[in-house]
């Protein structure tokens, strides 16, 4: 017997995984990434004073390592982020896709004319991962960068 015999409604899933596939409730990280939109030159100073704001709240508010259901593809310890703590990478992402995709010129210029100084920022960035358990469904984790990302701009 075939593994699609046994299996035969499976789908692999062939996109990358998100934000979106492991956060599936309302939560305020749609709400500010959906008014922000896409990483746009023309949105770097509101994803900027995002990024401040909550940076600061995951001080308060960090992920935490737990338990994890082994059985269903979790890590022995499984890293639960906050939900600061995934709008800060997000975010972080966004200013880094900016920053790659322009050139020092715009950069400097945008900078001057939004009185933006130079300057550098970090975070942990937060990747996801899917696992499919045949017969219990498709489970997604995050997983935190051991080493901080920095970005000068």
């Amino acid at each position: 017997m075939s593994e699609k015999d046994l299996f035969p409604d499976y789908e692999p899933k062939r996109t990358p995984d998100t934000l979106q596939d492991y956060l599936k409730r309302r939560s305020f990280v749609f709400q500010i990434l959906s008014e922000i939109k896409e990483p746009d030159l023309k949105n770097l100073n509101t994803i900027l004073i995002y990024f401040n704001r909550y940076k600061k709240e995951v001080k308060k508010h960090p992920g935490e390592m737990g338990k994890g259901n082994v059985a269903i593809g979790a890590d022995l310890d499984q890293y639960y982020p906050s939900e600061e703590e995934l709008l800060v990478s997000e975010l972080g992402k966004m200013i880094r896709t900016i920053i790659e995709y322009i050139s020092e010129e715009e950069l400097k210029s945008y900078k001057k004319a939004n009185r933006i100084r130079t300057k550098k920022i970090s975070f942990y960035e937060i990747y996801f991962r899917h696992v499919d358990v045949m017969g219990s469904g498709r489970f997604f984790y995050a997983e935190k960068k051991p080493q901080k990302t920095e970005i000068n701009f």
